[in-house]
């Protein structure tokens, strides 16, 4: 929908003063840009990409449903290459105990039923994520750290590349990671790493800022932003580094689980907002994920003992 669309349903409701019409478009023009959704080209037409759904638009649908999400299996965490047609996520047990991360491209019109990474499987690995420049995939894994390790206590953060069309051996961040579960790497466009990270005893959003060789010592974000009594897990930044969608439990939670919004505001993070029973219901919703081009939230739900990936249109939930 334009701008100028939406300016004249509001000058047709009768009931709105001028002020009250400039008050409501200048709302919906901030929240555009809280969420990055940079959609619209010049000619005032969308660009197309392989996950864009009519459907989505208004409700929660599953993504790729029987080749990405199944009946059969346990998927989360869908991120995107910035083409948006190659998807990254992870398939569990049901145990939870174990997660191998796969690939599927978009050919011929559809995606493609997913493949092994050649580098995961055998651990507890999951939550892909493309640095900036796509050089990176940064994941979490709890795979040894050393040589002399079977398997880590803790989830660790992790990268790896590509290069010449074959994926190299991952690398242990051991400046980024801790003893406690390090969860959920994802990054903004500047090259700030996010994540939460269950370190000191307790469970909070960290912020490593990025430098020109890598990463300053993480630091954890003011626990007042995830509201009162929250067990916050999976979340992620979107590319301005202005908003944080937050798995959390809390005691307005609709369910085991529910995802809410955070926005940095005047140097400061707002006490996180439900995003409403579009997305979040008895079940359990985790994993977010924004797609490449800012439209569209895909996330994680466990119904009936699986867990699906599903996808909104970020302007359904405004």
């Amino acid at each position: 929908m334009s701008l100028r669309l939406v300016a004249l349903i509001i000058t047709s409701n009768n009931y709105l003063n001028v002020k009250a019409q400039r008050m409501k478009l200048n709302q919906f023009i901030a929240a555009l840009s809280f969420v990055g959704l940079n959609t619209f080209s010049s000619t005032g037409l969308a660009q197309t990409f392989p996950y864009d759904s009519v459907e989505a638009g208004e409700r929660a649908i599953k993504f790729a449903p029987g080749i990405i999400s199944t009946d059969a299996h346990f998927e989360i965490n869908a991120v995107f290459n910035k083409a948006g047609d190659n998807v990254l996520f992870a398939r569990c047990n049901d145990a939870f105990t174990e997660c191998t991360m796969l690939e599927s491209e978009y050919k011929n019109g559809s995606w493609q039923p997913a493949t092994k990474l050649p580098f995961s499987g055998g651990y507890l690995e999951a939550d892909p994520y493309y640095s900036p420049d796509e050089k990176y995939v940064y994941f979490v894994s709890k795979r040894p750290t050393d040589k002399l390790t079977k398997e880590a206590n803790s989830v660790n953060l992790w990268r790896t590349q590509k290069i010449n069309g074959q994926w190299q051996s991952p690398e242990y961040l051991p400046k980024l990671s801790s003893d406690s579960n390090d969860l959920y790497p994802s990054f903004a466009d500047n090259g700030d790493l996010y994540f939460p990270s269950f370190r000191n005893n307790q469970r909070l959003m960290y912020l490593a800022k990025a430098t020109k060789d890598g990463f300053e010592q993480p630091k954890a974000l003011p626990s007042a932003l995830l509201g009162k009594e929250a067990s916050v897990g999976d979340s992620v930044v979107l590319a301005n580094g202005k908003t944080l969608i937050l798995s959390m439990r809390r005691s307005d939670s609709l369910g085991k689980g529910d995802l809410y919004v955070s926005h940095y505001i005047n140097g400061q993070w707002t006490v996180a907002k439900s995003l409403g029973d579009k997305v979040n219901t008895a079940d359990h919703e985790f994993t977010p994920i924004v797609s490449p081009d800012g439209k569209y939230l895909f996330f994680t739900r466990i119904e009936n003992g699986r867990g699906n990936i599903y996808q909104i249109a970020l302007s359904a939930l405004l």
